[in-house]
């Protein structure tokens, strides 16, 4: 079993890093090599088995993690790595430490964080010692949590700069989905409607991200008005945002558009001037950074 197996795992980890390799034939063979695992029941981790097998059988089911992430099939990662765990807490004393450990501990953590799991994040992250917790790969989930729980949003966003393998890229947008959810609930319990240019910079679009943005808005049920180019949100009752956001930029010249705002009934206030200029002029500054 062990020559046949390992034959495998060589097959299955070249076309797993062929540049440009095709993923449904990596899938397909993953799908073969797990089904045999299973018949094996090398794919439960049995401590009595060959250890070369258990190590060939860990590497395939670690590959399978890696191209789960890679393909976006958040379903088929947590499979992987709920089959992985035995391998890692069990056979410790049976075959050597996965040189992927770290990689797949600090996915792991990324995953519970990307959930919004907390309780569990902080469970896995006791467990650790003190080395494990200065590696790259598990530093990343552990500043993102830090930047979570601080608000700051900006250095989250920014961390996609900084994804030491492929696999954190997907995870780490998930996370931000959560963030800009996060963001997206408090504007809609505060204000009734914000300008889009507004919303794209405190929600951390780009730009040229108009479409995803609109694709977000929509999710959330906010209406946009292409002539205002203004968001609003239905079910919000605070007063309105769009009239001061309007007023305090220097670069519109848009009166038409103010003295609409102002004709659908929307009202001026003090907390409105006093807290979107400085909350929208911060957001800019963010975005400078970015």
């Amino acid at each position: 079993m062990s020559v046949d197996l390992q034959q495998s795992l060589s097959e299955l980890q070249q076309l797993f890093d062929a540049p440009g390799g095709s993923r449904d034939e990596v899938s397909k063979r993953l799908a073969k090599l797990k089904l045999e695992l299973a018949q094996t029941g090398l794919y439960f981790a049995p401590p009595t088995a060959n250890p070369q097998d258990l190590v060939a059988a860990r590497s395939i089911l670690e590959i399978g993690s890696f191209h789960s992430l890679r393909s976006g099939n958040l379903k088929s990662y947590a499979q992987y790595n709920f089959a992985l765990q035995p391998f890692y807490l069990n056979l410790s004393s049976i075959i050597p430490e996965s040189p992927n450990r770290p990689i797949t501990l600090g996915l792991h953590l990324l995953a519970l964080l990307s959930e919004g799991l907390l309780t569990e994040f902080h469970t896995l992250l006791e467990t650790l010692k003190v080395e494990q917790l200065s590696d790259i790969f598990v530093k990343l989930p552990v500043d993102l949590e830090k930047w979570l729980m601080e608000g700051a949003y900006n250095k989250v966003y920014r961390a996609k700069d900084r994804v030491p393998r492929e696999e954190f890229g997907f995870l780490l947008e998930r996370l931000m989905g959560t963030v800009r959810g996060q963001i997206a609930s408090t504007i809609e319990t505060s204000y009734p409607s914000l300008p889009l240019k507004s919303a794209a910079t405190l929600l951390f679009f780009k730009p040229n991200e108009t479409s995803q943005l609109n694709e977000f808005a929509q999710s959330r049920g906010w209406e946009l008005s292409p002539s205002q180019q203004v968001y609003t949100f239905p079910n919000s009752i605070k007063p309105d945002i769009a009239l001061a956001a309007l007023q305090q930029s220097s670069e519109t010249k848009n009166t038409s558009a103010v003295l609409s705002l102002e004709k659908g009934g929307i009202k001026r206030g003090t907390p409105m001037v006093n807290m979107v200029g400085p909350a929208l002029k911060l957001a800019q500054q963010l975005e400078a950074i970015v």
